[in-house]
């Protein structure tokens, strides 16, 4: 079954291994799963790219479980392909990505140009804003996955994107899309400067004053402190202290911070 061997080629996420460790080492856990990836790129590489090729919807968009499911697995190819930053992986990916004629190939194409990063994926991500600008649900998809970006730029990006103009605090599913999905990017938010614990902590005491259940949905991943190396856990108990200590915080966000310190 296709969508089954999509889900045999992708290796346990980062957020997993993380649970499955203690303590856990975001930055070691990213780096050793990438080696990982790339090793299994180089060593399938032309396996991969005849699953890719062989795959390609050549008529009209179907909507059944065995095109989905093949669809699931041609994009898990170019994810896997996107370990091996070549250039000529990057012109598969950008070709998906630029001749998909669903969502689903389209995200694909583009997750692999985050991957692989560079001029691609910068032109991709202006041409689809382009495209979808005036459909906020696939919008919220364009943040989310800025939010996910594992390179070093990562905590940049997303507080760059916090000044676009699509960008709205005050509405909960774009303030998710993109926080949200940055706090769970183990590898830019565990960053061992403390940054991305702060930007998280900022934004909570800023959306509290207007959303407080929203705000308070975000403490969430600090209050797992515990369970990382005792240096990333000051940090990250260090933030909570902070929120704690506000004057004026809600009740939502104050008792939230409150039990995860004491927890």
């Amino acid at each position: 079954d296709p969508a089954f061997k999509a889900l045999l080629l992708a290796l346990p996420s980062e957020a997993d291994l993380a649970l499955s460790m203690k303590p856990a080492d975001p930055g070691a856990i990213h780096r050793a799963r990438e080696a990982l990836r790339t090793r299994l790129a180089l060593h399938l590489e032309d396996d991969l790219k005849r699953l890719h090729i062989g795959l390609q919807e050549l008529g009209e968009f179907s909507p059944d479980a065995v095109s989905a499911g093949r669809r699931a697995l041609r994009n898990a190819a170019l994810d896997l392909l996107a370990a091996n930053p070549r250039a000529e992986i990057t012109t598969l990916a950008d070709g998906h990505y630029r001749a998909a004629i669903n969502m689903t190939d389209a995200m694909g194409g583009l997750n692999a140009l985050m991957l692989l990063g560079g001029e691609a994926f910068d032109a991709a991500l202006v041409d689809f804003y382009e495209r979808w600008k005036n459909e906020p649900l696939v919008i919220d998809k364009w943040f989310a996955l800025q939010g996910r970006d594992p390179s070093d730029g990562a905590l940049g990006r997303v507080m760059g994107l916090t000044a676009h103009p699509a960008f709205d605090q005050t509405n909960p599913n774009r303030l998710r899309a993109l926080i949200s999905n940055f706090a769970a990017n183990q590898a830019q938010f565990h960053d061992p400067s403390g940054s991305g614990y702060r930007f998280l902590a900022d934004t909570i005491l800023a959306v509290d004053g207007f959303n407080p259940m929203t705000a308070a949905r975000l403490v969430e991943p600090l209050g797992g402190w515990r369970r990382y190396t005792p240096e990333l856990g000051a940090l990250m108990k260090a933030e909570l202290q902070r929120i704690a200590a506000t004057e004026g915080l809600s009740k939502n966000v104050y008792e939230l911070a409150t039990k995860a310190l004491a927890d």
